[in-house]
C-alpha cells in the first residue's frame, strides 16, 4: 500500500466520523395489537420503495394503549424533532402509544447506528432504559411545551419529562435491542424510532491488521520526511 493509498484511506475514515446531521428514516409501522400484552411489527426502508435487502424490520413487544399504523392524528407537530443531528421529524402519523410502567422491547433484525427514539407528551412521567442515550432535541409539540432530563440510576438511564416534552433522544451506539420501563402510569405518551442506516459491518482481524500497519506505514513516512 503506497502513502498516497494510506492517506486517502485515513481522510475517508475521518470524513466518516465527522457526519452529523442527515435524513433519518423513520419506521413504517405495518401491524400491531393494542393491550396489556402488545406487540406491533414495522419497518425502516433504507432502499428503494419496496422491500428489499437493505430493509430492517422492527418487532415491538410490551403494553399498547393505542397504535396507529395507516393515517390517524399526526402527534408529530412542531419543530421539537429536528437537531443539528437530524435532518427531519416523522412524516407520517404511525406511532406506539404507551400508558402504564411496565417493560417494553424493541428488537431489530440487523444492528441499528444512530437509532433516534422520539417521544410525544412524556407528562409528568419517564422512560429507564438499558442503554445509555443523549437527548437531542426537545420543547413544543402536539399537547404542549417541556423539557427532557437524563438521570443515570445504577445500570439504568433514566429520561425524564416535565409539563409537556415533544423531543428525540440518540443512543449512543449500535443496538440490536433496546429494553426500557415506563416509570409511571399515565393516560398517553407515544413514541417512535427512526436511524440513518444499519450499523457497519465489523471488520475481520485481518483488516483491522492492514489498517494497522497502513497507519504504522503513515508515520514511519511521515517522520522520514521530516528528518529530510
Amino acid at each position: 500500500m503506497n502513502l498516497k493509498a494510506i492517506m486517502i484511506a485515513v481522510a475517508a475514515l475521518a470524513s466518516a466520523a465527522s457526519v452529523s446531521a442527515a435524513p433519518v428514516t423513520w419506521v413504517d409501522w405495518t401491524s400491531g395489537t393494542a393491550g396489556p400484552s402488545g406487540s406491533a411489527n414495522g419497518v425502516v426502508d433504507l432502499g428503494a420503495p419496496g422491500p428489499d435487502a437493505s430493509d430492517i424490520s422492527v418487532s415491538y413487544s410490551g403494553e399498547i394503549a393505542f397504535i396507529q399504523t395507516s393515517g390517524g392524528t399526526n402527534y408529530w407537530t412542531g419543530t421539537s424533532y429536528v437537531s443539528p443531528e437530524v435532518d427531519n421529524g416523522p412524516g407520517t402519523p404511525d406511532i406506539i402509544a404507551l400508558s402504564s410502567a411496565t417493560t417494553k422491547t424493541l428488537t431489530f433484525s440487523a444492528p441499528v447506528d444512530n437509532l433516534f427514539f422520539a417521544v410525544v407528551s412524556l407528562n409528568g412521567n419517564g422512560y429507564s432504559f438499558n442503554e445509555d442515550f443523549e437527548i437531542l432535541s426537545f420543547g413544543c409539540g402536539y399537547w404542549g411545551c417541556g423539557t427532557l432530563t437524563k438521570n443515570v440510576v445504577g445500570p439504568e438511564y433514566q429520561l425524564i419529562g416535565s409539563g409537556e416534552p415533544h423531543g428525540v433522544i440518540r443512543f449512543n451506539r449500535a443496538v440490536s435491542s433496546i429494553t426500557w420501563s415506563s416509570l409511571t402510569n399515565e393516560n398517553w405518551n407515544g413514541f417512535t424510532v427512526g436511524t440513518y442506516g444499519a450499523a457497519p459491518p465489523i471488520p475481520e482481524p485481518s483488516t483491522y491488521a492492514l489498517m494497522s500497519l497502513g497507519l504504522a506505514a503513515l508515520g514511519v513516512a511521515t517522520r522520514r520526511r521530516q528528518q529530510g
